[in-house]
């Protein structure tokens, strides 16, 4: 190993290296006009630490190489700034506005113990004492303890509630302890998926709009790829076939979601209040949804979260696809992520303020 190392450690660094750069360029170019780049933006915690291992490794060895990885990891700090955090900004006082986003998986089942969780999302949500909570994938029944108008009646303070049906049993709903003075939908061609938007009159002289976003997503369930569940369990052929069919889904979503992007930005640009985006985006940080999207607002994690915040909770690597994005006139503080394994998510939260 030593010996190959000599050989060839420095050329399998220098195309890690080349890896992450052009990961760098995912959330710039629209995947549907070139999707290869998206799958290094996908790629890019795995080819950053890959490139630290390289880093540690010269290092060690008191060896010039180093430089290689340290200025390409450098170049990209801003996509590591989005990843990894280490200063969370808290507060025990002060006002502000609680805001939560949680994709609740249609209230399906405790992914530890497989049991109905429908109970317990709604008592997490109780206890949260958010003003202003947006849910995606939620089961909505026209009455019942876990109907919209039910939830309503057991959270504190929450008085008014917008949702759409994404789907005939459920899609997005918006809860707020503020009047919603003025509602609406963005819909997609040919999807499930959709965002809604509240205006939401905070005071008498300050009204913001929420939007709550689900995005395409990849429509992989683990279950059903033997190459997922047990790589090293069935035929060639078949792993074959399904590593295919990954990559077409993979592909397909990105695309898409480049699409949908572009749509609510283009929304936001005609909004005239300031904008706080809530959802599950089902991309990185390191990807052109997330990048088109946050356009020049701020997102909550990098401004008060604490280490990677990884809010899909499955078999699929574990990342952040889920955010709290918002207009320069706040600023967040308390951003949290619960790891409470109600649903495939873990939700967000954050304290929103008006910057001084």
């Amino acid at each position: 190993m030593q010996s190959f190392f000599k050989k060839f450690g420095f050329i399998l660094n220098i195309v890690v290296a080349i890896f992450l750069l052009l990961a760098y360029l995912a959330p710039f170019i629209p995947p549907d006009i070139f999707w290869p780049l998206s799958i290094f933006g996908l790629a890019y915690p795995y080819l950053l630490a890959l490139n630290l291992v390289f880093l540690v490794l010269w290092v060690l060895q008191r060896s010039k190489k180093l430089l290689l990885s340290l200025i390409v990891i450098l170049l990209g700090f801003i996509h590591f700034n989005d990843f990894i955090q280490f200063h969370a900004d808290k507060k025990d006082n002060g006002s502000g506005i609680k805001i939560m986003s949680y994709n609740v998986n249609y209230f399906s089942y405790d992914l530890r113990n497989k049991q109905p969780n429908s109970n317990k999302i709604v008592g997490y949500l109780k206890t949260s004492s958010a003003d202003i909570i947006c849910l995606q994938e939620s089961y909505i029944r026209r009455k019942g303890d876990q109907s919209p108008e039910g939830i309503m009646n057991v959270l504190p303070n929450i008085k008014f509630y917008q949702l759409a049906h994404s789907v005939s049993f459920g899609g997005p709903v918006t809860f707020s302890r503020y009047p919603i003075v003025n509602m609406g939908e963005i819909r997609f061609a040919n999807t499930s998926n959709m965002v809604i938007f509240s205006d939401i009159k905070v005071s008498n002289d300050e009204t913001i709009r929420i939007y709550n976003c689900h995005f395409q997503s990849y429509q992989i369930k683990p279950e059903d790829y033997t190459v997922i569940e047990s790589p090293t369990s069935g035929s060639n052929r078949l792993k074959l076939k399904e590593v295919l069919e990954l990559g077409h889904k993979l592909i397909s979503a990105f695309s898409i979601r480049a699409f949908q992007a572009r749509k609510v930005a283009e929304h936001m640009k005609t909004c005239p209040y300031p904008v706080v985006v809530c959802g599950d985006f089902n991309d990185t940080p390191c990807s052109y949804t997330y990048r088109k999207v946050l356009g020049n607002m701020k997102d909550a994690f990098v401004e008060s979260g604490f280490g990677i915040s990884n809010t899909y909770h499955g078999i699929l690597p574990s990342i952040r696809i889920d955010y709290i994005l918002h207009s320069n006139q706040y600023h967040s503080h308390n951003y949290q992520r619960d790891r409470v394994a109600f649903s495939d998510h873990y939700p967000i939260s954050c304290v929103l303020e008006h910057d001084q």
